[in-house]
């Protein structure tokens, strides 16, 4: 995150001394704009840091395959498709979105993703399954360097709800708050290789309930910090 934010003031620097390249055509996946084809798809991962309060004794980071997938529907109208893999765990998300430029750098974009999460794990002959859906309301705000360079600041809410886990043949019953909490987003888009591109970001949790912990079987009563960082290649 330090590093993050010692970039910005750097990247200033370059949208004054940098030729202009315009936004059609560049590759992107967070950057709220209307899209111009039909697909963009993004490959890479996310690592989760569980906080102390969860882990007790050490920070863990618990990393995630991390597929999305975006496709243009009519106007400035696409869909936003994204799968976060473990195997054991997984979350699936699919949102509208509709975006559109608010200056000649500047655009924003508002949303809404509908998640399915689910998991299954078999531990010293005790089988543990859950899954539930989440709701993620969303507005992103981008701003357009030169050299291609994009930066895409997000907030969302985490709504919960749908959440059924079991112990063996046991149905465990939760009190989960529908509201449960928030996400803020740093994201910086620019070219890697080729006619690739790559996403470089920091997610910001604050919630009760973050469904990779549904094997505890339960949750708490105030809100925790779930750091995520984000990285990806755009193909």
């Amino acid at each position: 995150m330090k590093r993050l934010l010692f970039c910005l003031p750097l990247l200033f620097c370059l949208h004054s001394f940098a030729q202009d390249i315009p936004i059609e055509g560049q590759k992107r996946i967070f950057f709220p704009y209307p899209m111009e084809k039909g697909w963009q798809t993004s490959v890479g991962f996310i690592a989760t840091t569980l906080p102390l309060d969860i882990t007790e004794e050490a920070h863990f980071r618990v990393p995630a395959a991390d597929i999305h997938l975006l496709r243009k529907l009519a106007g400035k109208f696409y869909t936003d498709i994204r799968f976060n893999v473990q195997g054991v765990q997984n979350l699936a998300t699919l949102g509208p979105r509709w975006a559109t430029p608010l200056s000649k750098r500047m655009s924003m974009s508002i949303g809404n993703d509908v998640g399915f999460w689910f998991g299954r794990i078999n531990v010293g002959g005790i089988k543990t399954r859950g899954h539930g859906f989440q709701n993620y309301p969303n507005l992103s705000v981008g701003y357009r360097f030169n050299k291609r360079i994009l930066l895409t600041v997000r907030g969302e809410a985490i709504m919960n709800f749908g959440v059924q886990t079991e112990a063996g043949s046991t149905p465990v019953k939760s009190q989960y708050r529908f509201l449960s909490g928030s996400a803020y987003s740093v994201i910086l888009e620019q070219p890697f290789a080729g006619k690739k591109s790559m996403t470089l970001g920091f997610r910001a949790m604050y919630t009760d309930y973050f469904w990779q912990t549904w094997t505890l079987f339960e949750n708490y009563d105030r809100n925790l910090f779930f750091p995520q960082f984000i990285v990806g290649l755009i193909l």
